[in-house]
């Protein structure tokens, strides 16, 4: 089932600024003596706190059927004439191996299916970068997914999904915790804490489709070490 990919970006933290307003000072008593004294009035201030923003919360694209966070897409350009489904499949190949590696490309634990001219399926393990803030990044365990690209002439479908944040316990036993994106989307407490897991594997995939569009866009030139 075709799904569409929506390109979502990042919501903000809700923030609490503060500013201060005018200042609001009474008549001074002109019969007092200069530098203050008895009967005197004190100049007040009122501050004024600008209402919280409602945090909105993050929702990635889901696939009611199936019931599991899903993108999906479709690239095409009927007016290119090196765009073979053969070509579109060696271009792939090639940033992918470039993204991840020969060895993980050569992996049958990552890449699960490989027909040439046909499709590629990949289970794919990274590292879970989330973003607390515009300043603030760092991981937070591992993010696992499933990719899949099929290849027609002058198009390709791609598709995300089955994602997991995979980490370790902390303790003598290192127990590996995984964690479905489902769960982060369905959690009714806290969801500000988990929106950045859910943000983070989006980030995730919108740069992997733009480095597949890329990548697929120009002619195949082979060098000599695909050979």
């Amino acid at each position: 089932m075709v799904g569409c990919f929506q390109a979502l970006s990042a919501q903000a933290w809700g923030t609490d600024w503060r500013s201060p307003g005018g200042t609001d000072s009474t008549a001074a008593d002109t019969t007092a003596p200069a530098g203050g004294g008895w009967g005197e009035s004190e100049p007040s201030s009122d501050v004024q706190i600008k209402p919280r923003v409602p945090y909105k919360r993050f929702m990635p694209p889901f696939d009611t059927l199936r019931e599991i966070i899903y993108y999906s897409g479709v690239v095409e350009d009927e007016n290119c004439e090196t765009c073979g489904a053969d070509s579109l499949y060696w271009r792939a190949m090639r940033y992918l191996t470039k993204r991840f590696g020969k060895e993980k490309m050569k992996d049958k634990t990552w890449v699960l299916e490989n027909v040439v001219g046909n499709k590629i399926v990949m289970k794919i393990t990274t590292p879970m970068v989330i973003q607390t803030n515009d300043y603030n990044k760092r991981q937070s365990g591992l993010l696992e997914y499933r990719f899949a690209i099929r290849f027609q002439e002058s198009r390709f479908k791609y598709q995300f999904g089955n994602f997991v944040h995979v980490e370790v316990e902390r303790g003598a036993e290192a127990r590996m915790i995984r964690t479905y994106h489902e769960y982060y989307m369905r959690v009714k407490k806290g969801f500000q804490n988990t929106d950045i897991f859910l943000l983070a594997a989006d980030r995730d995939v919108k740069e992997f489709v733009e480095g597949l569009r890329r990548a697929l866009r120009g002619p195949y030139q082979p060098d000599e070490e695909d050979w």
